[in-house]
């Protein structure tokens, strides 16, 4: 097994470590599958492990967590409530399902999926479910500065980790900086972007890459943990989790840096969540389950 010590912690605004990599299980919705790229990255070191309700393994995520020989108090699990569970009490109930789905006394860290609907009374049952002991450490995800800046000012509780779009044309350089100046955590999905081999095939990743006999995929993720970012890749193959897991023996030069922010784009490869379609697109699917709650007598 390789040693999970490999990859280095950051400390949190309320003192807990996270490691600044781990394993993400989105569109993992094969059981088995799910389940068995989980074993497969606690065996190679991961210990973060980045699920969520909406994307429905949560179960098979469990299920590795029952039969792995990594002690709990090294694994560091993360899920998401889905914004069709927001409201204080729906929220708790909601993660209280998911640490059963889990096989879980505890969660590490739970976040907000989307910056809509009753968010304000979501994020104050994750205080109370830090307050009941629950849950650990709470944060948001896809919000943009404006809305942290509001969330801190009306909770108790400091949000402690953002994960949002953040790859190589998506750099995110104004939210960075407000979360630095912050102490809020920046956690990067989708570290290659929509369309990876694009990013790969970039010039100067390849340049970087035969430089520091790396892969494109380690100079990409080396430069985001070097912004100070968490990252957590998705993949089901054991060869891959194990060479995205390869970042912490180089590092990227000053000159590298300068070449690899010149190719911010910055926009959204994925549409963009603070869009007007995409604020009614989320608004739809809010109203949809409502009226299906109404016609099911759960209203």
């Amino acid at each position: 097994m390789a040693d999970a010590t490999t990859i280095p912690s950051l400390t949190l605004n309320n003192h807990r470590l996270i490691p600044q990599e781990g394993l993400g299980v989105f569109q993992m919705t094969d059981f088995n599958t799910c389940k068995q790229a989980v074993l497969s990255a606690l065996h190679s070191g991961y210990r973060l492990i980045d699920t969520a309700q909406v994307y429905q393994n949560e179960a098979a995520v469990g299920a590795a967590l029952q039969v792995t020989t990594v002690p709990r108090d090294e694994l560091f699990i993360t899920t998401k409530v889905w914004l069709t569970a927001y409201g204080q009490q729906q929220t708790v109930e909601s993660v209280k399902k998911s640490l059963t789905r889990l096989h879980l006394d505890y969660l590490d860290l739970v976040l907000l999926h989307e910056p809509y609907g009753d968010y304000y009374g979501a994020y104050r049952g994750l205080e109370q479910l830090v307050t009941a002991g629950l849950v650990r450490t709470i944060g948001v995800s896809n919000f943009d500065a404006g809305q942290l800046l509001d969330l801190s000012h009306q909770m108790s509780i400091q949000p402690a980790v953002n994960q949002v779009e953040l790859n190589l044309y998506q750099q995110q350089a104004p939210l960075r900086r407000y979360q630095q100046s912050a102490g809020i955590a920046l956690e990067a999905w989708a570290p290659f972007g929509e369309a990876p081999a694009q990013l790969f095939a970039e010039p100067i990743v390849q340049q970087l890459s035969r430089q520091h006999g790396k892969t494109p995929a380690q100079i990409l993720l080396r430069y985001l943990t070097q912004l100070g970012a968490i990252v957590i890749p998705k993949t089901v193959h054991a060869t891959r989790m194990r060479e995205n897991q390869a970042l912490w023996d180089f590092a990227l030069t000053p000159t590298d840096l300068h070449q690899l922010a010149a190719l911010d784009r910055g926009h959204w490869l994925s549409p963009d969540r603070h869009s007007l379609a995409a604020t009614q697109h989320y608004m739809d699917l809010i109203d949809a389950d409502s009226d299906s709650e109404s016609s099911n007598g759960r209203v």
